[in-house]
């Protein structure tokens, strides 16, 4: 009759490896922070205010053509009224249109002057003073570097993110494009620091 002998196992074999976890995390170490203020404002901003507030200064024109000198009858009054009632519904009307049709574009008018970018070493976040999460935030997996664009005197310039092929958030050539940025020779040096 034939044994069958028990397989010895060498303590070399693949088994599950022990390991421990942090219970205290790494902190992130900041690279690069900006709040471009005003300067944060797309292209061509300065442009379209100023014809908002050629629109503006006409309504207040027409508003003080029907307001002066003051109405004297009740149907000067009534035109008054009626005129200022109607200029002021279809300025709301715009405004609602407006924020029916671009809301995106326009919150994000809105609120670019209060963002702020952050390159730590581990991702890049855009964020809000106001808001808990960030907007957006990219791991450094998916970037390979940073491009410099012109400078100014003062340190403003433009740069790009060269993001990995197909990244979703990338443009047509693959990158992130930021205009005027402030110290962007230390956003793209972040960009290229060892690590990323």
């Amino acid at each position: 009759m034939r044994t069958i002998e028990p397989e010895i196992v060498e303590p070399t074999a693949n088994l599950p490896q022990i390991h421990a976890r942090r219970l205290d995390p790494i902190a992130e170490i900041p690279l690069y922070v900006a709040r471009p203020g005003l300067r944060a404002m797309p292209s061509g901003s300065l442009i379209m205010a100023g014809c908002a507030g050629l629109q503006f200064w006409t309504l207040s024109f027409l508003l003080w053509a029907m307001w002066w000198p003051t109405p004297q009858t009740p149907r000067l009054l009534a035109f008054a009224i009626g005129g200022t009632a109607t200029l002021l519904f279809l300025v709301v009307l715009v405004i609602v249109l407006l924020l029916r049709r671009y809301p995106g574009f326009l919150l994000g008018v809105a609120r670019a002057p209060f963002i702020r970018l952050t390159v730590t070493d581990r991702r890049v976040v855009w964020s809000l003073p106001w808001q808990r999460y960030p907007l957006m935030e990219i791991d450094r997996a998916r970037i390979l570097g940073g491009i410099l664009g012109t400078v100014d005197a003062r340190g403003y310039g433009n740069a790009a993110m060269v993001m990995v092929h197909g990244d979703p958030a990338a443009d047509i050539d693959g990158n992130i494009h930021f205009d005027r940025l402030p110290d962007v020779e230390k956003f793209v040096a972040a960009l290229a620091r060892q690590g990323w």
